[in-house]
């Protein structure tokens, strides 16, 4: 698709560039500059008027959505699942998992991979997030305790072989017996991405998991013991450490804005993942949904919450909800806050060649933002419009 955007506020790795102008052929940004010097137009051009153009978001961690969870393993809702994402910002995401039934997960991987190969016509599915089942049951959260396992290399490798290229990301609690072997194969054989998740694994443990090759935290602070001066734990191990990047839940539930602005100070703007942990509720017409096998329901305050006890599962968050929270939490500028959503988690994967920020050479992936609210107006994959707002 060749396209050209004109007098935008282009949001760039670096900062922002007024008056801008992107052009676009064959789905790729070939220039980049005031629209004072355009080199050449295309047959359709978007006349931005003073409105935000900024890289697509990366959700690296989404359950559900549509009134489809992840596990479903029916292309449908899988598809589904993306267009309830796209009008928040979203332009790829990995599609999570939790604990089920060995064959359930396999065919949700199955059914991942093909969607993923097949596109979704809309936004781009990145691969599959396998949170669980090599996870602590003291530290489960809303997790069914019953499908936990000890980490287990053949049976992790058959989850692999059934995701057929496209398993990205594996959350395991480290303290487990024979997490180590898991560790060294994702990330040193595989070159995957081992997460800390749902942990009592203490500093130490925690520190040798990363020396092994842990580079991710799963939703930090979440399902993990908490920070103590005398014992640190997995929050004071992975804060302390330069070589671990942390996926954050920033609404008003999950993460307190003295907690939120602690983990900015020590990691930085590099290290920071914004994510959704989205669940089916978000987007359908029903605040009833799934978690796996796990009835769930969404509450007025946006939390998605175990339908037996009331425990949190998960959000109805969107990644635009995400990336203002940010801002407005830490008064920090809409390009470092978007690096979070967008640059960090494609540097993560290893897909900052193509994906990840407004750059020449690289995929264009684009939203359209209203200069006042930042709500997402258009967004575009590859050039092609997947989403326009309907107000």
């Amino acid at each position: 698709m060749d396209i050209t955007f004109t007098h935008g506020m282009i949001v760039l790795e670096d900062g922002v560039l007024e008056d801008g102008a992107v052009l676009v052929k064959q789905g790729v940004i070939t220039w980049i500059g005031p629209s004072g010097k355009l080199p050449e137009s295309t047959e359709k051009t978007v006349d931005l008027g003073g409105f935000v153009l900024s890289p697509g978001f990366i959700d690296l961690h989404v359950h559900g959505g549509g009134g489809f969870d992840a596990t479903c393993a029916d292309p449908a809702g899988l598809k589904a699942i993306c267009r309830a994402h796209e009008a928040g910002g979203t332009t790829s995401l990995c599609l999570a998992l939790v604990s089920s039934p060995i064959e359930t997960t396999k065919r949700a991987l199955q059914a991942i991979a093909k969607t993923a190969t097949e596109g979704s016509g809309g936004a781009r599915v990145l691969g599959s997030y396998l949170e669980g089942p090599f996870l602590n049951q003291a530290r489960a959260g809303a997790q069914d305790q019953d499908r936990l396992l000890y980490p287990d290399l053949d049976l992790l490798k058959s989850f692999a072989v059934a995701a057929d290229g496209w398993l990205r990301v594996v959350s395991l609690a480290p303290e487990l017996p024979g997490a180590d072997a898991l560790i060294k194969w994702l990330s040193k054989d595989m070159g995957l991405i081992a997460s800390v998740a749902h942990t009592s694994a203490t500093c130490e443990q925690t520190t040798e998991a990363i020396k092994l090759g842990c580079t991710l935290a799963t939703h930090l602070f979440n399902g993990m013991i908490p920070f103590h001066h005398r014992e640190p734990n997995a929050v004071g191990a992975i804060l302390a450490d330069d070589n671990i990047h942390a996926e954050l839940i920033i609404d008003e539930n999950h993460i307190h804005p003295t907690a939120l602005r602690m983990a900015y100070k020590l990691l930085g703007t590099d290290r920071i993942l914004l994510i959704t942990d989205a669940m089916s509720p978000k987007g359908a017409g029903s605040k009833q949904g799934k978690l796996g096998e796990t009835e769930v329901e969404l509450g007025d305050d946006g939390v998605v919450r175990r339908k037996t006890d009331g425990r949190t599962a998960g959000t109805s968050l969107s990644m635009i909800d995400a990336v203002c929270n940010m801002m407005r939490f830490l008064d920090l500028p809409l390009h470092v806050v978007v690096r979070c959503a967008s640059l960090n988690p494609a540097k993560l994967m290893g897909i900052d060649d193509r994906l990840g920020s407004i750059k020449v050479g690289k995929h264009a992936d684009l939203l359209v933002l209203d200069k006042d609210d930042l709500r997402v107006l258009y967004a575009y994959v590859g050039g092609q419009r997947i989403y326009k707002t309907p107000y």
